[in-house]
């Protein structure tokens, strides 16, 4: 994969993100928030796995997401 395809994976991410707060009051907005950081976790270890030089934190701000350890 090429860095332009983690931009345009990342920013798939952040508008996902962004969507959650303009939902319908009957959605169930913390489902949406588990199911994005559900989806944030495992692409990040898909990409660490794919590319040794990964960087994570710099991919999860890009994403809008917080990086933990």
């Amino acid at each position: 994969m090429t860095r332009k395809d983690y931009i345009l994976i990342a920013n798939a991410i952040r508008d996902a993100r962004a969507k959650i707060h303009q939902c319908e009051p009957e959605e169930s907005i913390t489902d949406l928030c588990d199911g994005v950081s559900y989806a944030i976790d495992y692409i990040t270890d898909a990409l660490a796995r794919d590319n040794p030089r990964f960087d994570r934190a710099k991919f999860l701000e890009a994403c809008g997401a917080e990086y933990t350890v």
